[in-house]
């Protein structure tokens, strides 16, 4: 006892002496930077601090720094312990084991102990030195300036954070997820102690290639811990009996297309927190991937979810063969400029809205009109003649949205659309024309899915972000009325029946969504928005052939479906009215204010001040009748159609559109179709001269099989008929190639 008091004695004493001359010699010898300043890996955390990807460091290492209190319960305790029991009592060097190690190096003639502290390895890893006895001297009067500079725990924390680990390992952290698969936070006190066990001889003690002497160091420190009372003799057996893994785990590399994006939006910057959420990033995975389960491998698609408050970006894959030695797995088919089809209709409808040239009522002409000497047809290459303005959009027909572009005219339309965020549309407006609505473009599908975002922020537009907490512009696109009377079309979920159903079941969702396919079918979109996100999907191509599976009704929509389903348990998209939208009576046939000529008045959406209050000029007293007066669009098509007075007469079935047509995939199942009509209080419905069902004008369902079809409705003395077809798969792959090149949408 007495022993060891001389001894601490004697080392007080020469601390004493030798601490001030140890910092006047060190003064300018060490670069203090080399510690604070090393290579690490690029970390990309998702919204919630989860990492999400890792990348190599410079030096081709892994590297993953992260603070002391991240390092879980045991490492520090352990590092402490087992390296440098004194830690928190020295100055940087342990003139105690100094001394200690002079003596047992002496009695047996050869190095037996060292009195390295963690403050001098750190030194030694931060500037590696050729190991004599004059570096270690060096490394310990650094090592006591380098006290001065930093805290205990900022050395203890950068030394865990840069201490090598086996191989290209460095830190904890990285250590913790390629030998154990988890984070060093999660680490029990087995693995914690493993892992400090590796400082003395990393290489020769990873538990990758020598588990049993990994097991053997971990058990002994263990044993070390427990002498010591560190740890309980019941964790020490506890901990000796968790086995040693013998894998080498990946770092995190999810979201690779994303953190491309990512790091572009970062510059240098080495750890970032991405909008990115995980959860959300591999359900969009697993979604697209299953939406090209049956597609041929040149077939991928690409997709992204939107927050439609912040516009971060919650989940990006840019082609779902990524990874894969596909030809075309590289493309970033989400950033690719493809054409559009038809999915910029809505926002030249909202710009007609806002404008007070249209309403959802207003009656436009699907005729055929004159386009670069053809006439755009619509996807089924049926004219429908006369129709409203919220039919036409819903139903997504070329020749009306023609006339509502040429309505607001090329240059404010494309002027909008530079607005919103399609910065590939950069030609003069004369060059688009018609086109420019019909997929006569370029955009992609971020560009297109930012855009509809807007019209789910009441018109305002602003940048997507990459980065949770990075700034957006913003500016108001489209008016909140002309956005909500545009939502209010695209809500109409008719136009996905029976797949709405099938994937909602019983759930009262509603979501809005438009979607289209390009000429020759090429690209297959789909762009739906809740109040809380926005979805768009993409599927083609990364080479932009043409398939006939590509269309975006029967393709990318279900996919932008499940992807809701899986993301909100329950999706719904605004629909609180605007202080500007008002509701008025409206002529059934013109959608205009009634005249006291009109037979039939429903009410209808408009904008305050702004829509025009025309009467309708299209119902005119002649004797004792009634006629109506078509305009020059539609008299070729009434006429050859004999849709004339009493052909309307005051109830319009609206649902199914006139002579369409539906795509049955099986031939011996049958297509569930929604029947509705306007006009009437109750309709009483005939299929083909049997009797279906009523309803009060909220429609009803009926289960019809291949073939053509005469449907009647009956209300308050009125009626109404169409004809419609139901056909199968291979006979429409059949109509579109012989009208292949008029297909337009």
């Amino acid at each position: 006892m007495a022993t060891r008091k001389k001894i601490m004695i004697l080392a007080g004493s020469a601390a004493l002496v030798l601490i001030p001359l140890f910092v006047f010699i060190a003064r300018n010898d060490f670069p203090i930077e080399n510690v604070f300043s090393y290579d690490a890996s690029r970390v990309i955390y998702d919204t919630n601090g989860n990492v999400l990807n890792v990348r190599l460091s410079d030096s081709d290492e892994w590297c993953v720094p992260i603070s002391l209190d991240k390092m879980g319960r045991w490492t520090s305790k352990a590092a402490v312990s087992i390296e440098d029991k004194r830690f928190y009592d020295h100055c940087g060097v342990d003139f105690l084991a100094i001394l200690r190690s002079a003596y047992y190096n002496l009695r047996s003639r050869r190095i037996v102990s060292g009195a390295s502290t963690i403050t001098s390895q750190l030194i030694r890893i931060s500037y590696p030195r050729e190991r004599t006895y004059r570096a270690k001297v060096i490394e310990f009067i650094s090592a006591v300036k380098l006290e001065f500079y930093a805290s205990k725990e900022e050395i203890l924390e950068i030394y865990l954070n840069r201490a090598p680990f086996g191989g290209n390992i460095r830190g904890v952290e990285a250590a913790s997820r390629i030998y154990f698969d988890k984070s060093a936070k999660d680490l029990s006190l087995a693995e914690s102690t493993l892992l400090i066990s590796l400082l003395k001889s990393p290489s020769r003690l990873r538990p990758d290639r020598f588990p049993d002497r990994a097991r053997e160091a971990r058990d002994e420190k263990l044993l070390f811990l427990a002498e010591r009372n560190i740890i309980t003799d019941e964790n020490m057996r506890i901990s000796m009996r968790e086995r040693v893994s013998t894998k080498r785990y990946r770092m995190p590399r999810n979201a690779s297309m994303a953190s491309m994006h990512i790091e572009k939006a970062s510059g240098e910057e080495r750890s970032i927190r991405s909008t990115i959420d995980v959860s959300l990033q591999l359900m969009l995975e697993k979604k697209l991937q299953e939406a090209i389960r049956l597609f041929p491998q040149k077939i991928t698609a690409a997709g992204i979810i939107l927050d439609n408050k912040t516009g971060g970006v919650l989940a990006y894959v840019g082609n779902s063969r990524h990874g894969t030695p596909i030809e075309g797995s590289q493309v970033d088919c989400g950033n690719a400029p493809r054409s559009p089809g038809s999915t910029l209709k809505p926002f030249v409808y909202a710009i007609a809205f806002e404008s007070g040239k249209l309403t959802p009522n207003s009656l436009l002409a699907d005729t055929p009109i004159s386009f670069a000497g053809d006439a755009p047809r619509n996807f089924d290459l049926v004219y429908r003649g006369p129709v409203s303005a919220r039919n036409a959009l819903a139903s997504s027909l070329n020749a009306p949205a023609a006339r509502v572009l040429r309505m607001v005219g090329y240059g404010r339309a494309l002027s909008r659309l530079n607005l919103i965020g399609f910065r590939h549309i950069s030609k003069e407006s004369s060059h688009y024309a018609d086109s420019l609505i019909l997929g006569g473009c370029e955009v992609t599908l971020v560009e297109l899915s930012n855009a509809y975002r807007a019209l789910s922020n009441s018109g305002t537009h602003s940048t997507i972000v990459w980065r949770k907490g990075d700034g957006v512009m913003t500016r108001e696109a489209f008016t909140p009325e002309a956005s909500f009377l545009t939502t209010d079309i695209l809500r109409d979920e008719r136009r996905l029946i029976p797949l709405y159903q099938d994937i909602f079941g019983e759930q009262n969702r509603k979501i809005a969504f438009k979607t289209g396919t390009s000429y020759a079918l090429r690209d297959a979109w789909s762009i739906g928005y809740s109040e809380k996100y926005t979805v768009g999907v993409w599927i083609g191509s990364p080479s932009g052939k043409s398939d006939s599976l590509l269309v975006g009704l029967k393709t990318a929509a279900p996919a932008m479906l499940e992807i809701f389903k899986a993301a909100e348990p329950v999706a719904n998209v605004s629909n609180e009215i605007p202080d500007g939208i008002y509701k008025r009576d409206v002529c059934a046939l013109s959608g205009a204010v009634p005249s006291r000529y009109c037979p039939h008045v429903v009410k209808g959406y408009y904008i305050r001040d702004v829509t025009n209050v025309e009467v309708c000029k299209m119902h005119k007293k002649n004797g004792s009748e009634v006629e109506v007066v078509w305009p020059h669009e539609l008299n070729a098509w009434v006429q050859t159609h004999k849709y004339e007075r009493s052909s309307f007469s005051g109830v319009k079935i609206i649902q199914p559109v006139r002579s369409s047509k539906f795509i049955l995939q099986n031939k011996n199942q049958k297509e569930r179709i929604m029947l509705k009509a306007e006009g009437a209080r109750r309709y009483h419905w005939y299929l083909d001269g049997k009797y279906v069902g009523s309803d009060k004008g909220d429609g009803l369902f009926a289960d019809v099989g291949a073939g053509s079809h005469r449907l009647n409705v009956l209300a308050e003395e009125k009626n109404d008929s169409i004809s419609f077809r139901v056909i199968t798969a291979s006979e429409i792959r059949a109509e579109l190639a012989d009208h292949f090149g008029k297909i337009l949408e």
